[in-house]
């Protein structure tokens, strides 16, 4: 009992560390997603399926399919399917952005974009059975299945990241590039959208690692909380 205590300190203490450390200021990134000279720059370019459909012919990768759902408000890129879908980002001119970086998610290694897809389910799965077994009194050694919780979580961080971190970094410069090669807008203009993304992606860099790492030491915490009550 004393080792499962320890085990949700730590990782308490660790969640709050990791937020001190990558703590970003939400209000901030929504005053600069939202700032009216920017967006109206981003408003002089193709739609969102014009785009995406350029930037996938740059990176050599046409076979992708796109789909547009104004109701959605995610933007993603769904491996198994090897498909786009562009939701609703409110004319902001983080679209570009946003588009560049999920085709970016597709042309990256594909056994790797399907393990992580598949991975992701089993450790999924693996968390909701190993609890439901732990609510039922029918796991014998709880420490034993949490060491295995947090080997899974580990490599589950350690592949999501790397993807979700090539793709925001490499956005930035390829999105640049897309908007040089428009020639719709002028230097001045593209070096500011520019800024406008940096800022961006200095914010939410730190906070999907964040937020990562969050998710995962939630699940440690509340299995070992769930092992002290039953």
């Amino acid at each position: 009992m004393e080792l499962i205590i320890i085990i949700i300190v730590i990782s308490i203490l660790a969640i709050l560390t990791v937020l001190l450390m990558m703590k970003m200021n939400i209000k901030e990134l929504e005053k600069i997603a939202l700032d009216s000279e920017l967006n109206e720059i981003a408003e002089k370019y193709p739609s969102n399926i014009e785009i995406c459909r350029t930037i996938l012919k740059k990176l050599k990768n046409e076979k992708v399919e796109i789909e547009e759902n104004s109701k959605s408000e995610a933007t993603i890129y769904i491996a198994i399917s090897n498909k786009i879908l562009i939701g609703n980002m409110h004319n902001s001119f983080t679209r570009i952005q946003t588009i560049v970086h999920e085709c970016l998610h597709s042309i990256q290694d594909r056994k790797m974009l399907i393990f992580n897809f598949i991975y992701s389910n089993l450790y999924l799965l693996y968390f909701v059975i190993t609890t439901i077994f732990l609510i039922l009194n029918k796991l014998p050694n709880e420490m034993f299945f949490t060491c295995i919780l947090l080997i899974l979580s580990f490599v589950y961080y350690a592949i999501r990241t790397f993807l979700e971190n090539d793709a925001m970094i490499k956005a930035e410069y390829l999105a640049k590039e897309y908007m040089i090669e428009q020639k719709i807008s002028s230097k001045e203009e593209i070096e500011k959208v520019v800024q406008g993304f940096k800022k961006i992606n200095d914010g939410c860099i730190k906070g999907t690692n964040a937020q990562i790492f969050v998710n995962i030491m939630i699940k440690v915490i509340l299995f070992n909380a769930l092992a002290l009550i039953f």
